[in-house]
């Protein structure tokens, strides 16, 4: 037993999390495909939402995976939220999780908004679906590179970045704005997180 409990230590925000999304995501898929359709768009945080629900939606996209396949990221999550919680602990991970996804998704709709006020946008984004943790995962993952090792750290940062940013070029989506507002956000952690830390050296 005690092999296994070092072994989950620092994982039980992150396999509460996953197991929250997993069971509404079953709970979701056991309605028929209107009601699935319905909840999904009510829980993103697109900007018609986001001005009348706005913390109801904030919260609600965060637990929300429309797909079987967008489950896949409740891996590198689990992976990510305890790396974190062992380093910096419970509520320092939760807080870099939530600013990481709401930071995103506001900065995402500050944008849009402006967009469509110049017409530069189709007004049909104001109600385009957007949920999932992607964005509080990005951020962790920011963050935890002022904890990789030094030799591994400029691939760990470069790696993610390139990928994001070939993405948005290829297929240019306001999501891939956000993930990449979201992981410069976790760079932004990490650097006042080294900072911090080598001010305390002697």
């Amino acid at each position: 037993m005690r092999p296994l409990r070092r072994h989950l230590r620092g994982a039980e925000i992150a396999l509460v999390y996953a197991v929250i999304v997993l069971a509404v995501f079953a709970a979701l898929k056991v309605q028929p495909d209107r009601d699935q359709v319905a909840f999904v768009q009510d829980s993103s945080t697109n900007l018609a939402n986001l001005r009348r629900f706005p913390f109801r939606v904030l919260l609600l996209s965060s637990i929300v995976v429309p797909d079987g396949e967008g489950l896949l990221i409740l891996v590198p999550l689990v992976l990510a939220l305890t790396a974190c919680t062992r380093w910096i602990g419970r509520v320092p991970t939760l807080l870099a999780f939530g600013f990481g996804h709401v930071g995103a998704t506001l900065t995402v709709a500050v944008v849009l908004a402006a967009q469509l006020t110049h017409g530069r946008l189709d007004p049909g984004v104001a109600h385009a679906p957007d949920v999932g943790v992607s964005y509080g995962l990005a951020c962790v993952i920011g963050l935890l590179a002022a904890r990789v090792p030094r030799r591994v750290r400029l691939p760990y940062v470069v790696l993610p970045a390139v990928a994001l940013v070939a993405i948005l070029a290829l297929a240019p989506d306001f999501t891939a704005v956000g993930h990449l507002i979201a992981l410069g956000i976790g760079l932004t952690f990490a650097l006042v997180a080294h900072r911090a830390r080598q001010a305390q050296l002697p």
